[in-house]
């Protein structure tokens, strides 16, 4: 057995596994998802229920119906953390400025990366109609022709 593979399943032979039933794993991903709804983190969500991110995460990627409520509490966690930005901005004093700026980057950040739709810095500029585009084909005269009229020497060699 190869180390890594060893490792991982001494790791996984000393985690105590639960079975989840479907009504526990609902409420557990509901409440997840009210507290990232909240601007609260992921880990310090599942932190609560005793379980892991990477739990979480593999319950969000085996059902598409998690997925996209799991993408709409991130949009909703965007909001938050925007909301909180503009808390921490409106209270900023002259003693605070430097820790508060620091503070309002990170969060304009996650909020960016969690919904750059909203957020993002990119704007999207979308436009309806009709566009013509006439295109004209000119023949021009051989190169070598028009060589041969402008300088006689080049065509004959010399």
């Amino acid at each position: 057995m190869e180390t890594t593979e060893l490792r991982y399943a001494l790791r996984r032979s000393q985690k105590p596994s639960r079975e989840w039933t479907d009504e526990e794993r609902d409420a557990v991903v509901e409440a997840v998802f009210e507290g990232m709804s909240e601007g609260k983190t992921l880990s310090e969500t599942v932190a609560d229920y005793n379980i892991t991110e990477g739990t979480m995460r593999r319950w969000i990627t085996k059902d598409e119906g998690l997925f996209w409520e799991y993408l709409a509490a991130r949009a909703l966690m965007a909001q938050s953390l925007a909301e909180e930005a503009l808390r921490v901005a409106r209270g900023t004093t002259n003693v605070s400025a430097s820790s508060d700026r620091l503070k309002i980057d990170a969060l304009q950040w996650a909020a960016t990366k969690m919904n750059p739709r909203e957020f993002g810095d990119k704007q999207l500029i979308q436009q309806e109609g009709k566009q013509t585009v006439e295109i004209r084909v000119v023949e021009e005269e051989p190169v070598l022709k028009a060589l041969s009229s402008s300088s006689p020497k080049l065509v004959a060699g010399g």
